[in-house]
């Protein structure tokens, strides 16, 4: 039998509080030497990191240095993921599995920041560093993380974790800092002795000076004003130094630029310092897997069969209707083209959308029943006649009015909406197909291909020539609503304007040169519609 042998030896309990004491003091002092190794690690890499952040982008959204930037970025990221997975002790901290090709999003990330170099307007340089962003946190993610059977919703609550994570670990760099100072103090005896002897000269060296400035200010006044007195030149010399100190003033442009550049090195400092520290930690690593894991539900099936049904059946009818009125011509009484174009345009885009999102939470609640199946079919096969419908109205309102930059943006999207659709229709026959691969390639070649067209160049060519042929043209919207990358399609009597947008920017140009031109700031479409207007250096 066994028997549990209670000591009451009055040593060995005294012994036990301190051997707790020790263990807590042990465990205390390798949390301070992982966070001295972790300063190590990311401190200065992040600093400077910080400074070519600041250096390329600062008052600088569309310069030359953007690619540099992007370029630059991969670099960074891609030399300090290695590093801090070369030195994990349990290896967790380097997922070699990749999901979506790296070089791919490595190349869609730099000509991303290329188009920026090579565009005036302001919302491509936006959704072009959107997207940047967007392809390096999950370069990142699928580095940290497995991510094969990862669903759409897993991804965005992975992405979400890992960047919260990393925001709230931004104070950090100060908790590492004062463990490395503290580290640094706890050097060995001689090392201790060599301090405080160093710490000794300097504290003997800074009293002697200071008795000495104390000894020798008094005196030196004394001195300088009979010396004054004695020359006039020695005089006018010592006037104009005190004068210049006295009325020293700081330019309020220069101080404000000093406080806006610190305040960016040390925002993007933190940011990086905390997106690393977060996301190389095993124990936050697995708290990111769990999270994105897709738990199984079992909902009762007929309760989508019934929502897809009902909707299958307006659907139905709606598609009908479009395929009767719109595509046959036969409209209802009073409505021109244009007018029923317009009409309703945005509440199909908004249910194209909505279907996409209903098939997606099917399939990931309710599984997929072969009725359910059918009914999904019939749901995508409805939407993609709703985009087609979505796309004649806007094109017959464009036919009558002209592009527009929204105008133009919505086409692109709806050929992106069907181009999801279809592979949400594919991932509907087959779970194991990588849906949100599928998204994010075909939508990121997509957006490169629609920023790298310049669509404003095409807006004013379309419309011109539409004026051209006869048709009213909004010269309004020539003259004031597009950037410079039209300035290529335009005539000269509509830039040259002095009451036109272009006019009073090139003007601008001149004048502020370094700022809008400048090593940094130079951008390709800026410098040919400068070109063309032969602005040079007043």
């Amino acid at each position: 039998m066994d028997q549990h042998v209670i000591t009451t030896d009055p040593q060995a309990l005294a012994a036990v509080p301190q051997m707790d004491q020790l263990a807590a003091q042990e465990a205390k002092a390798e949390e301070t030497r992982k966070k001295q190794k972790r300063f190590q690690m990311f401190g200065a890499g992040s600093f400077l990191y910080a400074l070519f952040y600041t250096f390329c982008l600062y008052r600088n959204a569309s310069g030359i240095t953007y690619p540099f930037f992007a370029g630059g970025t991969l670099l960074f990221f891609g030399y300090f993921t290695r590093k801090s997975e070369s030195s994990s002790a349990d290896g967790q901290t380097g997922q070699t599995k990749t999901h979506i090709n790296k070089w791919f999003l490595m190349v869609c990330i730099v000509i991303a920041g290329i188009l920026n170099a090579t565009t005036d307007s302001g919302v491509l340089v936006f959704f072009n560093t959107m997207l940047m962003f967007v392809l390096l946190g999950v370069l990142l993610l699928q580095y940290w993380h497995d991510l094969t059977g990862w669903s759409v919703a897993a991804y965005m609550k992975g992405g979400m974790t890992m960047l919260s994570g990393g925001i709230a670990s931004t104070i950090t760099p100060l908790y590492d800092v004062t463990a490395w100072w503290q580290q640094r103090r706890m050097g060995s005896k001689a090392e201790k002795k060599e301090i405080n002897e160093k710490s000794a000269r300097n504290r003997r060296l800074v009293r002697s000076v200071g008795i000495g400035l104390l000894i020798v200010i008094p005196m030196a006044v004394i001195i300088a004003i009979m010396l004054a007195s004695a020359d006039a030149v020695f005089y006018d010399l010592v006037y104009s130094i005190l004068f210049d100190l006295l009325t020293f003033s700081v330019d309020i442009d220069v101080l404000e630029n000093m406080i806006r550049i610190t305040v960016s090195i040390a925002v993007v400092s933190v940011m990086c310092y905390g997106m690393f520290s977060y996301n190389t930690e095993p124990q936050n690593i697995r708290t990111i897997d769990n999270r994105a894991q897709t738990v199984k539900t079992n909902w009762d099936p007929y309760i989508a069969v019934t929502v897809n049904g009902v909707m299958c059946v307006m659907y139905v009818v709606f598609s009908g209707i479009q395929i009767v009125s719109l595509f046959l011509g036969k409209l209802p009484e009073g409505y021109t083209y244009s007018a029923y174009a317009r009409h309703g345009f945005f509440e199909l885009v908004f249910v194209c959308v909505f279907n996409i999102v209903l098939v997606l939470c099917t399939l990931a609640y309710f599984g997929c029943s072969r009725i359910l199946r059918v009914l999904l079919t019939v749901i995508c096969g409805c939407t993609y006649i709703m985009t087609v419908s979505s796309a004649y109205r806007m094109l017959l309102y464009i036919a009558s009015y002209q592009l527009t930059f929204l105008r133009l943006l919505v086409l692109w999207g709806l050929v992106m909406i069907a181009v999801v659709m279809t592979g949400v229709l594919v991932y509907t026959y087959n779970q194991k197909f990588s849906l949100l691969r599928f998204m994010l390639v075909t939508l990121t070649a997509g957006w490169l291909c629609f920023a790298a067209a310049h669509p404003d160049y095409w807006i004013a060519s379309y419309n011109i020539a539409a004026s051209e042929a006869g048709q009213e043209c909004d010269s309004y919207y020539l003259r004031r609503r597009l950037s410079l990358d039209a300035v290529a399609a335009l005539p000269d009597e509509l830039w040259r304007d002095k009451d036109s947008v272009y006019c009073g920017r090139l003007e601008r140009y001149r004048w502020q040169r370094d700022a809008f031109m400048g090593f940094r700031t130079f951008n390709f479409s800026r410098a040919y519609a400068a070109h063309r207007a032969g602005v040079k250096e007043p």
